[in-house]
């Protein structure tokens, strides 16, 4: 089991993805900042159909394609990640950054 380190893609920043690890992988769920789903699981999917399992919940099947999965656990905590088949799979973990950021109130 890999632990996915979480990248910040605030402002469309570049990301990249990792080879899926057999045993399943792990994420930090997202930081409970009012309440915003701010962590996703980013899966690319070759020709074999995966379903993958985030925090006890299947997503899929997916075939040749990307998908972006919210991981809604906001305490932090360490999420289990799991796939039906790995051979072909990418992930990475996104952060979108805080909420509202850049923005000034007031004159």
């Amino acid at each position: 089991m890999a632990v996915l380190a979480t990248q910040n893609v605030g402002n469309g920043g570049p990301y990249s993805l990792a080879a899926a690890a057999g045993g399943g992988d792990s994420l930090a769920g997202g930081p409970a900042a009012g309440g915003w789903d701010t962590t996703f699981l980013i899966a690319n999917v070759g020709g074999t159909a995966t379903t993958i399992t985030v925090d006890g919940t299947a997503y899929g099947p997916y075939t040749t394609q990307t998908v972006i999965i919210p991981v809604r656990r906001q305490t932090g905590a360490s999420v289990a990640v799991t796939y039906s088949q790995v051979t072909s799979v990418t992930v990475g973990a996104v952060h979108l950054g805080a909420p509202m950021s850049g923005i000034t109130y007031g004159t």
